[in-house]
């Protein structure tokens, strides 16, 4: 019975040729008939067995009048089988390109209304999500979130800014975590990208000149499958969802990424104070100012914290110091402070913080409990909101 063999299929060499191959590699000179005794199988079938071998180079016929077979050198046979199916592979990945590139071409058709494509595996995903923001000419509309299939670090970004294209990126707070990220953020930031934070966002995606969206289609990682979606209603919509997002998204503020030993960025000469045309308060003012102050006729009387007025006033109540607590201006706070409000207003946990802020979580809480008392606020809820508020982030 002849060796049993399957390794040789992927050059097109079936089980059957195979068992018939390592009879004759094993037996130099054998004969059809030794073969037949062997296999049990019929001598048409050997000597067809044969005849394909040997157009494969595997095996050659000796001279004389009784027909011997021989194998040739197994590994120069098996490697010049492997060279031909590989120039057949590249001549079927080009086949393949020039069908995509048809492919392509007919599906962005007006007609077509739109088009979906599987991406299946995160690298395929990661390929189209370089591939569109190459393509970019206008803007990159980013949802920014993990799991990723790419380091955060984006070189295509700084250059496409530069040349005009505008990103705009809403991120989470999770997109802070890892060490490195805020300050490749801060450098895009200074590079012109426009960056707004939420507390979560349903999924992640790019969305390329309003016309192309590539985005995962699960969110647990790993990413292996994604789709890529081409000028449809669907791509409409998901900008739509980007825009009603960035509207409710916290912005953040370029200069909180000045480097910290460049100067305050000057500011233009406001000019004479406005003349104040209210009277001064008096016996008939319904609120009289503090001392030194000039509470005029129109102004609404004061009230204490936690009145009927607060409960129906949705500006009023925890998002907002006592009418007596009095913010510090925007220059007061030192520019690492204005990023520690950035990053609170952003819904960073204090490790996190900490670690973009190069310092130890004890010396964290101390500096955020000084900008506590300063804001008057009682938790890091309203340091941030109130900070937001003011434009101090």
């Amino acid at each position: 019975m002849l060796e049993e063999g399957r390794a040789l299929e992927v050059v097109g060499i079936s089980a059957f040729d195979e068992r018939v191959y390592r009879g004759v590699l094993t037996s130099p000179g054998i004969t059809v008939q030794e073969l037949v005794r062997r296999s049990g199988e019929s001598a048409g079938r050997i000597q067809s067995s044969l005849s394909r071998l040997r157009a494969k180079g595997l095996v050659s016929r000796l001279w004389g009048r009784s027909p011997r077979w021989t194998a040739t050198n197994p590994g120069a046979a098996i490697r010049s089988l492997v060279r031909g199916m590989q120039g057949e592979l590249d001549r079927l990945t080009d086949t393949a390109d020039e069908l995509e590139a048809t492919f392509r071409t007919v599906g962005q058709g007006a007609e077509e209304g739109g088009q979906l494509e599987v991406l299946a595996g995160p690298e395929e995903q990661a390929r189209w999500y370089v591939r569109l923001q190459q393509e970019a000419k206008e803007e990159v509309l980013t949802f920014d979130r993990p799991p990723y299939v790419l380091d955060y670090h984006n070189p295509l970004q700084t250059g496409l800014l530069r040349s005009g294209v505008r990103y705009r990126t809403i991120y989470v707070p999770e997109a802070f975590d890892h060490a490195g990220a805020l300050d490749e953020v801060g450098s895009l930031i200074k590079a012109g990208e426009e960056a707004r934070v939420l507390p979560e966002l349903p999924f992640k995606m790019a969305i390329v000149d309003r016309w192309r969206a590539v985005m995962p289609l699960q969110m647990d990682p790993p990413l292996t499958r994604g789709v890529l979606i081409t000028g449809s209603t669907m791509v409409m919509a998901l900008v739509e969802l980007f825009e009603r997002m960035w509207r409710e998204a916290l912005p953040v503020r370029p200069e909180l990424w000045r480097e910290l030993g460049d100067p305050e960025p000057e500011t233009t000469d406001p000019g004479p104070p406005a003349p104040d045309l209210a009277p001064e308060a008096g016996p008939l003012s319904p609120a009289a100012g503090s001392p030194g102050t000039t509470a005029g006729a129109l102004s609404p009387p004061a009230r204490s914290p936690g009145s009927p007025a607060d409960a129906l006033n949705p500006a009023a109540g925890a998002l907002n110091p006592p009418a007596t607590a009095l913010s510090p201006p925007a220059n007061a706070l030192s520019l690492e402070d204005r990023r520690l409000l950035a990053l609170l207003a952003a819904g960073l946990k204090d490790d996190a913080i900490a670690r973009q802020l190069g310092t130890s979580p004890r010396t964290l809480r101390r500096r955020l409990r000084h900008l506590l008392d300063e804001l008057n606020a009682e938790t890091r809820f309203q340091a941030g909101a109130q900070a937001s508020r003011r434009g101090l982030v």
